[in-house]
């Protein structure tokens, strides 16, 4: 049975299982399943926003273990090698297509 510690709103903000403060709810209460559901759906949203994050640390990890030879780069799957050979060249475009706007920026 958790104790809850509400906002100014009454909406739960945390939960407690010392009693120390707050309301304690029923484990089966709908409000504390209700809260559970948007901490999981938070976190999940959160994780998804560092996965882009994690693409670029892969893409750079790669690179790093091919530059030390711990990796051969034509030994991983061709897949494996096919997307991060397309990535580099996306990454390069977009250099590419950013030195441009910044060269055009003087025209004006």
């Amino acid at each position: 049975m958790p104790f809850v510690t509400r906002d100014t709103a009454g909406a739960i903000r945390r939960l407690d299982d010392t009693g120390a403060s707050g309301d304690w709810l029923a484990d089966d209460d709908p409000e504390l399943a209700a809260f559970y559901r948007d901490a999981g759906m938070r976190a999940k949203r959160a994780l998804t926003e560092t996965d882009v994050d994690m693409v670029r640390v892969i893409d750079d990890l790669v690179d790093v273990l091919v530059a030390k030879q711990l990796v051969i780069f034509t030994e991983l799957p061709d897949a494996v090698q096919q997307k991060l050979l397309a990535r580099k060249q996306l990454r390069r475009d977009i250099g590419a297509l950013q030195n441009l706007m910044l060269d055009d920026e003087g025209l004006f």
